[in-house]
């Protein structure tokens, strides 16, 4: 079901409602969040790996990380006290920090059920938004590409309007793989990545366009130091991968809900703790773009479509839980397996105290967006990552399924 209703907008100092998890004591999760590195899926001859021309060339920036290269799109784009941000009402919180760095206003876009932005309130936040808006972010969630249909008409509104369609595509490399190319001879539309979601590599962000709209390259390249304590923690990371951490005292799932956390709504024009403004002009390690560049693709993709496929098969037995995407498109890479919980208070607690690896944005712009205000804290992020084991993934599919039976 879509919801259909008036546009939403932030004020000028933004509201953001934030869950604060000091005094819940969650453990360290048991399973690996992110990749890491396995020698079986490094290409030594330059086979099924990435072509050397998305990585280097007059049309691709580096960042260390997907933010600030966001940063550099929106600031090309002319955000700041003259220019707006219109962006998704889900989002992660990175998403609007580079806008309000940059000292831009901002306005939220309401969403489909599937994620998919609702056209009547981009055109609307359009027509009527106070300040005038220089970039779109459209995000490709979890891997699943928007339509395209629906990606021709917003490139179509933001032509029409001289606004920069910026697409997000930080969970989503395989989609920029594959238009990265025809947005390096358009005008007022960008690609951003962010590598490290996808790669075993430990830092990147990336910026597609075509060169007389992008800024000039002139990020700073990490020194030795940090390049040796990189190689040093990707071959730790390596060799712990195997394992399932073992649960500390705190995984009693008893205890759950003993600890809620804080919810509070706080206003800000500042960008969140996340954001570090001395590294808006740091390039990635040369580490990260040697993994990107020798990095098999195909295992890589059967390995995510393999272990989301199996997050799926367990949800569609369970009551109380519903995957966001049941079925991955044809092609389709996966970042994260999205899982919709009934009762957060319960669940979303018991499964951080047993050590299952989750993320969550809690943290967001407030909005009147039926769809954000409800995935906001009901909305799970898993990991089907390819360098989870058979053991670790039957963990968590076993534990989820012990906690919501």
């Amino acid at each position: 079901m879509a919801y259909h209703s008036s546009p939403t907008s932030t004020p000028a100092m933004p509201a953001f409602q934030r869950f604060d998890p000091a005094d819940c004591h969650f453990p360290c999760p048991r399973v690996p969040i992110l990749p890491s590195l396995r020698w079986s899926d490094v290409s030594w001859n330059g086979e099924d790996t990435t072509a050397m021309d998305l990585l280097a060339g007059p049309s691709v920036r580096h960042f260390a990380r997907g933010r600030y290269a966001m940063h550099a799109a929106y600031q090309a784009a002319g955000v700041g006290p003259a220019g707006a941000l219109l962006a998704p009402a889900y989002h992660c919180r990175t998403m609007l920090d580079p806008a309000l760095a940059l000292g831009g206003a901002l306005a939220l876009y309401r969403l489909n059920t599937d994620l998919t932005p609702q056209l009547e309130s981009i055109r609307a936040l359009v027509a009527s938004s106070n300040a005038s808006i220089k970039a779109l972010v459209v995000t490709h969630y979890f891997g699943i590409a928007q339509p395209q249909a629906l990606m021709d008409e917003l490139a179509a509104l933001c032509q029409q309007y001289g606004i920069t369609l910026v697409e997000d595509c930080s969970h989503a490399w395989q989609v920029a793989a594959k238009s990265a190319v025809a947005v390096q001879t358009t005008q007022r539309h960008v690609l951003v990545a962010s590598p490290y979601k996808f790669f075993a590599c430990e830092d990147g962000g990336v910026l597609w366009g075509n060169p007389s709209e992008l800024p000039a390259q002139q990020t700073a390249a990490p020194g030795w130091l940090a390049e040796l304590k990189a190689v040093r923690n990707a071959l730790q990371r390596s060799m712990d991968r195997q394992k399932l951490a073992t649960p500390s005292h705190s995984d009693d799932a008893q205890q759950a809900t003993s600890h809620l956390g804080q919810d509070s709504v706080e206003l800000s024009s500042s960008p969140s703790s996340l954001y570090d403004r001395h590294s808006e002009n740091n390039s990635s390690m040369f580490l990260s773009r040697w993994v990107m560049r020798h990095t098999r693709l195909n295992p890589v993709a059967q390995k995510r479509q393999h272990n989301y496929r199996q997050w799926a098969q367990l949800v569609n037995g369970l009551r109380g839980v519903q995957a966001l995407f049941p079925d991955l498109p044809p092609g389709c890479t996966p970042y994260m397996f999205a899982m919709r919980i009934d009762r957060p208070k319960q669940y979303f607690y018991q499964l951080k105290h047993l050590g299952l690896p989750i993320w969550r944005w809690d943290e967001m712009a407030v909005s009147d967006c039926p769809v954000s205000i409800d995935y906001r804290l009901h909305l799970l992020h898993l990991p089907c990552h390819q360098s989870l084991t058979s053991t670790q993934m039957q963990w968590m599919l076993e534990t989820v399924k012990n906690v919501l039976c």
